[in-house]
């Protein structure tokens, strides 16, 4: 059986009562005549079913009668601002980058690579998933996010088209344990994020390839094929005793939207869980940001804005707002045009910098780019010759053919 989370219950069939939401059993879920995503238990005619049927039974307490809510993730109307509250939400802009912080991080974001190299071979090969391993990896990241953060976020500005869905798994994976920490998530919380957001697309790996890689726009069918991931992930993964139950909920949901038209189910903002509301933001952000077969990278502003204007309707408004302020107005490694037409990249952009944060200035060298001049924005003073050095333009990732691992390799 594998670990529940707070809100979850295995008890005795016996014990069921009305009311109660079930989302496992002890035999197999496709063995049931229950819709995936679980049942409530809402007469006494499924209640007699499960108590001929099964041994034991996981009950979803946030959507049963009685039980805590959203509360505890600060998400509810009572308290919408408890999110944006959080003193965590400033981690990344207190976090230093150096050698060693960004050698840990780098050691930590290939161990993820490893792991998700080594789950889409099981699923292709057997379609039976190993998340013990992963599940480790995810840990150990985890536990270091008070120094490592900042690097690990430029990490995921590493962008490979040809390798998109398995960066974007280890990217909204590091997103998302950064934002459950910054949202003062506990630990075990926190681990499920990272799980949600290294497992949540792999459902991909099993569509036809030729539709999920079209450069053009995709027929209805076409569409309903590529929505088939989110089923298919969660198929796998319900069944894995090394995954919580929420973190399958959260693959099966993190394209449910507030304003009811998200899929499979079309659930409403209530029926959405928190780590489903948090992936699907994550998710958002680090694929706006990437080269897409069908749609080119924008840059962090543009995601950012993109989020601000769908919340409330594609994402949760608190989920949005907490995570533009982990972010922040530039976040590490962003790209940026300066005043003097230059590019650099940011390094540091702590609060009291405002808008002037610590960036490096990016050097063409014959074949590759490295890093070059430190500049501290918020120091400079203008004069009667030389006007104000500052931010004139924020660049999507890999502009002016400049690749994040060059940068990285010259850092120092």
């Amino acid at each position: 059986m594998s670990m529940l989370s707070e809100y979850e219950r295995k008890i005795h069939p016996d014990q069921l009562q009305l009311g109660h939401f079930v989302i496992r059993m002890s035999i197999p879920w496709r063995d049931t005549p229950f819709p995936l995503e679980g049942v409530r238990v809402v007469d006494r005619q499924i209640l007699a079913w499960m108590r001929e049927h099964c041994q034991w039974v996981v009950v979803d307490l946030e959507r049963s009668p009685g039980a805590r809510g959203l509360e505890r993730y600060g998400l509810t109307d009572a308290a919408p601002s408890k999110s944006a509250r959080s003193p965590k939400l400033d981690v990344i802009r207190q976090t230093k980058i150096d050698p060693e912080t960004l050698q840990a991080a780098s050691a930590q974001y290939e161990a993820l690579d490893q792991q998700v190299r080594d789950l889409v071979a099981s699923m292709r090969e057997s379609e039976v998933l190993d998340t013990g391993a992963a599940r480790e990896v995810v840990s150990e990241v985890a536990a270091s996010l008070e120094s490592n953060l900042a690097a690990l976020v430029w990490l995921t500005r590493i962008k490979d088209k040809d390798r998109y869905t398995a960066q974007h798994c280890i990217n909204v994976a590091v997103l998302a344990i950064g934002l459950a920490h910054a949202l003062d998530w506990e630990r075990a919380d926190v681990e499920m994020a990272g799980m949600a957001g290294l497992l949540h697309d792999l459902g991909k790996t099993l569509l036809d390839p030729e539709i999920l890689n079209k450069p053009g726009r995709l027929t209805p069918e076409e569409f309903e094929h590529v929505k088939a991931h989110t089923v298919l992930g969660f198929e796998m993964i319900r069944e894995d005793d090394n995954v919580p139950l929420a973190v399958a909920d959260s693959i099966l949901s993190h394209h449910e939207r507030p304003d009811g038209h998200g899929y499979p189910g079309g659930k409403s903002e209530p029926e959405i869980k928190p780590l489903a509301r948090l992936i699907a933001v994550v998710d958002a952000y680090d694929a706006i940001t990437s080269n897409r077969v069908y749609d080119p990278a924008r840059s962090h502003h543009a995601a950012l804005g993109i989020l601000w204007k769908e919340r409330g309707k594609q994402f949760d408004g608190h989920m949005v707002e907490a995570f533009i302020r982990l972010m922040g107005w530039v976040s590490p490694g962003t790209l940026v045009r300066l005043s003097d037409g230059e590019i650099a990249v940011v390094l540091e952009s702590k609060s009291e910098r405002g808008l002037r944060p610590l960036v490096r200035r990016v050097q063409a060298q014959a074949d590759h780019h490295v890093l070059g001049e430190i500049v501290d924005l918020a120091t400079l003073e203008p004069d009667a010759i030389q006007p104000m050095l500052r931010i004139a333009e924020v660049l999507p990732d890999g502009a002016g053919g400049i690749d994040t691992r060059d940068l990285l390799a010259s850092f120092g």
